[in-house]
């Protein structure tokens, strides 16, 4: 798996290198829609030709945010349209299998459409939340604003990492999977902050 992995990374880094701001598009809405391709490296990668004034960073975090936000209305539409049992039989064509849904679905069990921007923040699933959202029949507006903040906050964040690396390339496969986790603790705790709140205000109306 890790031999994969780097020929994949290699390849991601051939296509950016060539295409620029659109192979980094295109990217971001292949793995929006989840195909196995990291937005992280990516991003970092795009950051890193950003300090090397091949790219410029502002377009490549909008592009990253764009690609990945354009993914994620594709994947929205499949599960709308197509259905659960739709996903279910044809997932594997967008690399979408039935473990990765059912724990979609545990978020928007827990949190309803806020699980929108919660998945859009986690590692390894990010992905697979706008399938779920789209079957629900959640409503576009809120799926659109959850989906865009989620989106522009991790390209904002990987893009950055790479550009403040620079040059020093071999440290973004050091940083860059640490750098989920923590982005993954911060909404953990804004999770439980946000549940304390509310809990604190339902046990306040109960005894008025």
């Amino acid at each position: 798996m890790h031999e994969f992995e780097q020929h994949v990374t290699a390849w991601i880094i051939a296509v950016i290198s060539h295409l620029g701001y659109a192979g980094l598009y295109a990217g971001m809405l292949g793995q929006a829609v989840g195909v196995p391709l990291p937005s992280e490296i990516m991003l970092a990668f795009s950051g890193y030709l950003a300090s090397t004034h091949v790219l410029e960073i502002v377009p490549v975090m909008i592009a990253g945010a764009a690609g990945d936000v354009s993914g994620a209305i594709v994947a929205y539409l499949v599960g709308y349209y197509g259905g659960r049992p739709f996903l279910l039989r044809f997932g594997r064509l967008f690399f979408v299998r039935e473990r990765e849904l059912e724990r979609a679905d545990e978020w928007f069990a827990r949190y309803g459409t806020r699980a929108v921007l919660v998945l859009k923040l986690l590692p390894g699933i990010r992905a697979f939340g706008s399938f779920p959202a789209g079957v629900t029949r959640m409503q576009l507006a809120p799926f659109l604003t959850y989906t865009i903040l989620g989106s522009v906050i991790w390209s904002i964040l990987f893009a950055g990492i790479g550009y403040t690396l620079g040059r020093n390339w071999d440290l973004l496969g050091v940083y860059a999977r640490p750098a989920s986790f923590v982005l993954l603790g911060l909404v953990v705790i804004a999770i439980v902050a946000w549940v304390w709140v509310h809990v604190r205000e339902e046990r306040h109306r109960s005894k008025a």
